[in-house]
This record gives structure tokens, C-alpha cells and sequence, in this order.
């Protein structure tokens, strides 16, 4: 093919381009032509490579939007802590003179080790509203929950769940309630909390105890406490009667009353008492209280009928409207 007939062939910009040069030097244009090509095949190859990389992104996009969503839920950190000695409660909203806390809210996470687990469906509801820290995988369901751990888990489910004038409210201008709670201490300011909130959860030597795995008689004492929202006075007869339990001469006098008064505090998934163990002959009173265990007695807040009561089935619902 000539010079001039190759030349013909190319499109208008180029053909406009060469033209300027003339056909005279056939050398040269033979370069031009030359360079022209090897740039219009490398942007040939730049083009396929980055429809390519559009093709992955895509792909990788659609699998993402398939993942479960990550809920976060903003909320103030206002709760106080509720003890294992019988909890007399106040009213929270009373506290006029605490501060509200401003925790950044926590992302939900997948747990790995909830098979089997008869509270997982709890457990993760609770999870979904941005109740547990970490960013570990595992919940471990079936190791003991410490005093302290709970104290926190209840103080963030409370204000959670709970419109912001319940909110309980942190208490950092105070001195620390307990001896054996320093401001070092990593639960220290839910614990405070609780115990400004007017919720008995200590020893009666003044102590707390924050490492000591609660017990069974001891998270029925916080929780029921802060469920009635008063202190309970102890009723052996009563909790005898109602829950039948083969073991009820063992628990502690001081607890009695929370645990009858638990029969009624009841809702969807039944009271803490049903959420937690299940149902159960023996109350078996001083038992360490397991994580899973720990975690369903929080899925609700407040007796039944209450007109404040609130689940996390409501909780969630309103996320979603």
C-alpha cells in the first residue's frame, strides 16, 4: 500500500494533522503514523483495563449492600448502678444536679459463639442497639458476669431504651461511693451513677466488690430494683408461694421481696427471671450469674402494663420507622 493510500485511511484529525506535513516526506510520515498507532492501541489497553476495574467495583459493591447493616444508635450514657444488696430506687429523672454522659454509640457486631445459646435472639437485639463494646467476634455467653460488668450493661440498657426524661444521669462531681471503686476504675462512673440514682448496690461494709461474679439473689436484687424503680421490702412467704422453688429457704432474706415482685414483672419474653434461666425448679440463689444470662434479664426495662416499659422489639422498631 502507498504512502498515500495508508494515509487515507486514518480518520479526520489525523488525516488533518499529517496533511499540514504533506505527502513528500513518506519517512517521516511513516513515523508520525507509526507513533500515532502504538499511542491509539495503549489507550485501547488503558480503556479495557479500567472497564475491568469498573467490573470488580461493581461486584464488590453488590456484595457489600448485601451484608447484614451495621445499626448505630446515638444515646447518652445516664444510668446508676443497681447493687446486690436489696435496691431501693429513686427516681432517676430526679438527679437535676448530674450531667449527662455523651459516649459515642457502638456499631453492631456478628457473634461467632451464640449457638445454642437459648438468649441469642436477646443477645443480639440488645447488640443491634449498640449495647456491648469491642470489637471482638465472641460474646462468651457461658463465662461469669462480674458485679461491675453488669452494673455498666444495665446503665447503657436503661438509657437506651428509655426516653431521654428517664434517662439516668453519671454523678462525676461526687466522691466515690464505694472504697473499693476508684474514678480509676474502668466501671467506675456507671457504678457512681447508679448509686446517686438512689439504687442500693453494695455490701453493707461499704464495699462493692466490682470483680465478684454476681449472683443469681444479686441481679434479681439490682434489676427488679430499678424495674419497680423503689426499694422492695423482703417477703419469704409470698416468694415462696409463687415461685415454688425447691432451693427458696436459701435465699437471702434481704432479696426475697425482689424476687417474688420479679413473678410480675413480666412481658413478651416473660419476666428476668424466665429471660434469663429459663424454666427453672430450683433457683439455685448463690450461682454466678452467666454472661447470656446477664444480658436477656436487660432486654426489657419495667414491669409489665407499665406504660413506660420498653423492650428492645420497640426499641428497634422505632430504628427502623
Amino acid at each position: 500500500m502507498s504512502i498515500c493510500s495508508r494515509f487515507g485511511l486514518l480518520l479526520l484529525p489525523l488525516a488533518l494533522s499529517v496533511t499540514l506535513s504533506g505527502c513528500g516526506d513518506s519517512k517521516q510520515l511513516e513515523e508520525k503514523i507509526d507513533a500515532l498507532e502504538r499511542e491509539n492501541a495503549g489507550l485501547k489497553a488503558t480503556i479495557a483495563e479500567q472497564a475491568l476495574q469498573l467490573k470488580a467495583y461493581k461486584s464488590l459493591t453488590a456484595a457489600q449492600g448485601s451484608l447484614p447493616d451495621k445499626t448505630i444508635v446515638s444515646g447518652s450514657e445516664t444510668k446508676s448502678d443497681s447493687g446486690s444488696a436489696s435496691g431501693s430506687g429513686s427516681n432517676p429523672s430526679s438527679n437535676s444536679g448530674a450531667n449527662s454522659s455523651s459516649e459515642q454509640p457502638k456499631a453492631a457486631h456478628i457473634f461467632i459463639d451464640l449457638e445454642e445459646v437459648p438468649q441469642a435472639d436477646m443477645i443480639k437485639d440488645l447488640d443491634k442497639l449498640g449495647l456491648f463494646d469491642g470489637s471482638s467476634d465472641k460474646f462468651d455467653p457461658n463465662s461469669p458476669v462480674s458485679r461491675a460488668q453488669y452494673i455498666e450493661w444495665l446503665f447503657k440498657a436503661y438509657n437506651l431504651l428509655e426516653p431521654e426524661s428517664k434517662k439516668i444521669r453519671l454523678a462525676p462531681q461526687l466522691k466515690p461511693v464505694f472504697k473499693d471503686v476508684p474514678d480509676t476504675h474502668p466501671q467506675y462512673k456507671y457504678i457512681q451513677a447508679l448509686a446517686n440514682a438512689g439504687y442500693s448496690i453494695g455490701y453493707e461494709d461499704g464495699t462493692f466488690r466490682p470483680d465478684k461474679p454476681l449472683t443469681r439473689e444479686e441481679l434479681m436484687g439490682i434489676k427488679v430494683a430499678v424495674d419497680v424503680g423503689k426499694a422492695l421490702p423482703p417477703w419469704r412467704s409470698q416468694m415462696e408461694a409463687v415461685w415454688k422453688f425447691s432451693d427458696a429457704k436459701q435465699v437471702d432474706e434481704r432479696f426475697t421481696g425482689y424476687v417474688h415482685q420479679d413473678f410480675y414483672v413480666s412481658g413478651p419474653k416473660g419476666s428476668n427471671m424466665q429471660r434469663a434461666f429459663g424454666s427453672i425448679g430450683a433457683f439455685k440463689p448463690k450461682q454466678p450469674v452467666l454472661r447470656s444470662e446477664a444480658a436477656a434479664t436487660l432486654w426489657q426495662i419495667g414491669q409489665f402494663g407499665d406504660t413506660q416499659n420498653t423492650n428492645c422489639q420497640s426499641a428497634l422498631a422505632k430504628l427502623k420507622g
